[in-house]
């Protein structure tokens, strides 16, 4: 709606409820080790999570959590494979394991420094409950500029129905809609729903402004969930804690990322601004674009006016200063690679309020990973496990691409494929397609085919010569109360704030699915 709020609440906003695992009550302790693959090891916690928030595929399958099972064994023999080809030594790795091992620790930052400071009362409590059972549904006109948020307010007091400005509008009237609780909304963006609480049923906001916009609001309905059962009581009252649980935390870390802010008074650079601004829209935005918004390719030097890439000094300019320290546009744009962030293109003037924000964000996590490592934070047993098991997702993801770049696809494979279907593939025209056309489809299939037998043979080998353990009686205590599920459906969970936004827990691959032992 609004956006994900500011860039405080996003850096805060993380996953740390427990996995709903499909074996909930074993006795067994969630670290008992499940296998051993040469030097990584799988603990019974890795096994759970990877196979409740992977792929659907695999609980499909008979035998399921085995399979799911065996698939990680694979990864984790083409990441001892990866340690062989000295990949661990790349940027590819290296940068993301840092990046990781520095957010796992300021996850351990924020539980001790945020979380243990949360306490709710019953008063408190049974405030959220009522607001939890308190539904509104929302509609609203969006501008990307105050200007034209003006106009719409205007056409809106000349007599235009909301309705019709609603369907006029370019976008789909899904993403320009909500139904939710009033305390999901005054959870994931209390200041908006400070403004809609002012407003009664069917009265339209003035313009609201937003991270990428303007907004202009109206309450469409409120109505109260009806009596409950015990049952959904309870599920409320849980759901209704870990809301408002959410909500305190993030007000204490806004304040916490704050107070660390002014400390060091960051101030962005203008000259170092303009370049890094200039080389994502290079990357991100079509030239049309780049030249309608005047965002320039070329900057003054001592020789002359130069392109950004011309010249690797652009990357030695400074771009922030915090403290006593400076940061270089060369340091944004490493930080800002590894982490992909999608930047705002609605218009200039949010595409450049999302580049000032992540260079915000930078700042704020190096402070942030800068405390957690000054304490310590680190090196604690969990975070070293779960680095640990990132480690070796990564060194499979290299490995697996090492492969794919081994193998060739000739032409005359392709042309010889074409020949043997040539009869049967026919156009709309009834007439036999050309090999122009059929060539990129012939290709995928013949690459596939060729991956997978690489694959086998690839695995076949890395079998003999790494131990693999299976700790057999621990498998089928997990697997008792597992069942197949054919009709399981993808989920994925997503941990968006932090220093490395990425999925909650690192599973399997999903390209298993097209790969049969």
């Amino acid at each position: 709606m609004m956006g994900e709020g500011s860039m405080v609440g996003i850096l805060w906003m993380f996953l740390f409820t427990s996995s709903p695992h499909t074996v909930s009550d074993t006795p067994l302790e969630d670290t008992s080790v499940v296998a051993t693959v040469g030097r990584f090891t799988i603990a019974q916690r890795d096994l759970l999570d990877s196979y409740e928030f992977g792929p659907a595929f695999v609980k499909r399958l008979p035998d399921p959590l085995r399979r799911h099972l065996d698939y990680m064994i694979d990864e984790r023999l083409l990441a001892l494979d990866a340690e062989r080809l000295r990949l661990d030594t790349t940027a590819f790795v290296r940068e993301r394991v840092a990046a990781l091992e520095e957010d796992l620790a300021v996850d351990e930052l924020y539980r001790e420094e945020i979380l243990s400071r949360v306490h709710l009362s019953d008063a408190e409590l049974d405030t959220a409950l009522q607001k939890a059972r308190m539904h509104v549904r929302l509609r609203w006109l969006y501008a990307p500029d105050k200007r034209n948020a003006e106009r719409l307010r205007a056409r809106l007091a000349a007599g235009a129905t909301f309705d019709s400005l609603f369907v006029a509008m370019k976008d789909s009237p899904s993403d320009r809609s909500l139904e939710t609780t009033v305390l999901s909304l005054e959870v994931n963006n209390p200041e908006f729903a400070s403004a809609v609480r002012q407003l009664r049923v069917q009265e339209t906001s003035a313009p609201l402004a937003g991270p990428d916009g303007y907004y202009i609001v109206r309450v469409d309905q409120i109505w109260q969930h009806p009596v409950l059962t015990e049952t959904e009581y309870e599920k409320l009252r849980a759901d209704a804690a870990s809301a408002l649980r959410a909500a305190k935390a993030s007000r204490l870390a806004g304040e916490y990322v704050k107070g660390k802010m002014r400390g060091v008074n960051p101030v962005i650079k203008a000259e170092g601004y303009n370049i890094v601004r200039a080389y994502l829209a290079d990357k991100g935005l079509s030239r049309d674009t780049r030249v309608k918004w005047n965002i320039p390719s070329t900057f003054m030097t001592e020789a002359g006016p130069m392109p950004l890439s011309a010249s690797e000094a652009f990357l030695s300019r400074p771009l922030v200063t915090y403290g006593a320290r400076t940061l270089l546009v060369r340091d944004y744009l490493r930080w800002f690679d590894i982490r992909q962030f999608q930047l705002k293109r609605t218009s200039l003037a949010a595409f450049n309020a999302s580049v000032k924000q992540a260079i915000w964000k930078m700042v704020q996590d190096r402070l942030l990973s800068e405390e957690a490592y000054r304490r310590g934070l680190h090196t604690r047993t969990n975070v070293r496990r779960e680095t640990h098991t990132w480690e070796a997702k990564l060194l499979y993801l290299a490995a697996r691409r090492r492969l794919q770049q081994s193998i060739v696809v000739p032409d005359s494979t392709l042309r010889a494929a074409y020949e043997r279907i040539r009869k049967r593939s026919l156009g709309q025209n009834g007439k036999p397609l050309s090999f122009e056309e059929v060539r990129d489809a012939l290709w995928a299939e013949s690459f596939a085919e060729r991956e997978r037998e690489l694959l086998f043979r690839t695995l076949q080998t890395l079998r003999r010569e790494h131990s693999v353990v299976i700790n057999e009686p621990l498998l089928r205590a997990l697997t008792a109360r597992m069942q197949r599920d054919p009709h399981a459906i993808e989920l994925k969970v997503y941990k968006p704030g932090g220093t490395f936004p990425r999925v909650a827990f690192p599973t399997i691959d999903e390209r298993w699915q097209s790969f049969t032992r």
